[in-house]
């Protein structure tokens, strides 16, 4: 562990998900009671110490805090010596003092930045968040991030070096009422910002980044609300193909991923469409899972794929057999909460994962082989088509997910390995081979060795490659909500002690 953080205190707060910034100099996160956006600032002076020596093995964990001069707090850009991405300070808060030197608080990690843009949320709202795709520390026109919390309140785009707001974007329903979004995300390019999750309709309100206020489109899922047609439930997640860093791509372009709560599904839509101002309703989405039971119970025919041997043909029946269609489906009923694209760079961009509440694992399908898509007949795939592609379930990773909160993963920049996050009663982060679908390795956040008594879930987790040829860094996210609940006389759990003292925390660690 590099350094945890010291200033999240509070009952029932904790920060919800972490994201490092697309360069790395910072991680920004939301907490859960005061509502505020958290950024911190990735400490380079402790990473150069530990490169240095100065900082060994285990001795070094218990005694160097994490402090940085006050010289280099005003620094935002990178210094001219050495190599721009491990000489650079970043601080994008310019009045930031670093905490003094206090053995008490080893390797403490505040925040820099914090933002508290529309006031107080309400308690049950829900925070999410979005990098800018093309944001560099080095060039503060495009260090921003958007950010939105359901309810009546719009989108904003944040400074992340003044924490002021940039723009705001307002999305309204169809009896002209301000409808904040529970879930936002910037297209590959950054120059649209689609949020949705409205709880009035199944739509997706797309603004132009550079034309803030009221003016864009509306993408609808179904011609109504309660129309049978299209994708159904409320969107809760929405995940666009990622460009590699030099601009090039390798993967599916110009579509994004759709996913919705009960009933559960997962839709991926073409967006080479004329963006008028109106209505588009979004039609010949292709179908990876949906829509619960009704689906579920749906009998399909599944194509036969002729091959020179007979053992290749029964591999490919026993990769797409009913039971194994039926077990994927299952785990992707209770809601899907997050949406991720596997990298340009890995050895197949067409794979899309996927996690949902309640579920014990992590799923990953081969946008390839998609349910709504037939091998012959008139592309409905009622009684005149002969047959169709099965659920493309590709591999599972395990976790301890029963909990209605949302638990998410990250995929490191070759989409090799893919780091789960698990529920309260573990408290590691697992570390998976993608392809294989083996667990290589834990992360044991250690309850037991430090004595916490509250043992929280793991609810996010964030993954980035290290600067200058050094090692990975991978942030992690604890906490969860508590209920104040009467236990009864005989009932004695010292094990979980439910107190204000259990409050989440961000950590940094070094793979």
């Amino acid at each position: 562990m590099i350094c945890q953080s010291s200033d999240i205190d509070g009952y029932d707060n904790f920060p919800m998900g972490c994201a490092f910034s697309p360069d790395g100099t910072c991680v920004l996160t939301a907490t859960a009671s005061d509502g505020k956006f958290r950024l911190y600032d990735t400490p380079f002076q402790r990473l150069r110490e530990m490169d240095e020596g100065d900082c060994g093995g285990d001795a070094a964990d218990e005694a160097v805090t994490l402090s940085r001069s006050n010289n280099s707090q005003h620094k935002d850009t990178a210094t001219t010596e050495g190599d721009a991405a491990t000489s650079a300070t970043y601080s994008h808060n310019q009045n930031h003092r670093a905490p003094p030197h206090d053995n008490s608080q080893k390797h403490s990690w505040n925040a820099s930045l914090s933002s508290h843009q529309g006031g107080p949320p309400p308690p049950s709202a829900s925070s999410s968040y979005s990098w800018y795709p093309l944001m560099n520390s080095s060039s503060p026109l495009t260090s921003f991030y958007a950010t939105c919390r359901g309810h009546s309140l719009p989108i904003h785009l944040i400074d992340a070096y003044t924490s002021q707001l940039r723009a705001s974007y307002r999305p309204y329903n169809e009896v002209d009422e301000l409808e904040g979004p529970t879930v936002v995300e910037f297209s590959p390019d950054g120059r649209r910002l689609y949020g949705t999750g409205f709880k009035s309709d199944r739509t997706i309100a797309v603004f132009d980044t550079a034309v803030p206020g009221r003016e864009g489109c509306v993408l609808r899922l179904g011609k109504t609300r309660r129309s049978s047609d299209g994708q159904k439930g409320i969107p809760s997640a929405i995940a666009f193909p990622k460009c590699s860093s030099d601009g090039s791509w390798n993967g599916p372009t110009n579509v994004f991923a759709v996913g919705t709560y009960s009933p559960a599904s997962i839709y991926i839509y073409d967006d080479r469409m004329s963006s008028p101002a109106g209505t588009i309703v979004l039609y010949g989405g292709l179908t990876v899972v949906g829509h619960g039971r009704s689906f579920s119970r749906k009998k399909r025919r599944f194509a036969q794929v002729d091959g020179g041997q007979e053992e290749e043909d029964d591999d490919v029946g026993n990769l797409f057999s009913t039971a194994r269609v039926s077990w994927f489906q299952s785990r992707a009923r209770g809601g899907i909460t997050q949406l991720t694209w596997a990298p340009p760079t890995s050895n197949n961009p067409y794979v899309l994962y996927s996690a949902s509440r309640r579920s014990n694992a992590v799923l990953s399908w081969d946008v390839r082989a998609l349910s709504g898509r037939d091998l012959e007949g008139d592309g409905s795939g009622g009684r005149g088509s002969k047959s169709s592609y099965p659920i493309c379930g590709l591999q599972s990773y395990g976790r301890d997910g029963d909990t209605n909160q949302r638990l998410d993963f990250d995929l490191d920049s070759t989409g090799g390995r893919i780091f789960v996050g698990s529920g309260s009663k573990e408290g590691v982060v697992r570390i998976y081979d993608a392809r294989s679908g083996t667990l290589e390795d834990e992360i044991d956040l250690g309850w037991r060795e430090e004595g916490l008594g509250c043992r929280d879930a793991v609810n996010g987790v964030s993954y980035v490659e290290g600067f200058n040829g050094g090692r990975p860094l991978l942030a992690v996210a604890v906490g969860s909500r508590r209920y104040c609940e009467q236990k009864e006389e005989d009932e004695e759990d010292d094990d979980l002690d439910v107190s204000p003292e259990c409050t989440g925390f961000l950590r940094l660690y070094r793979l």
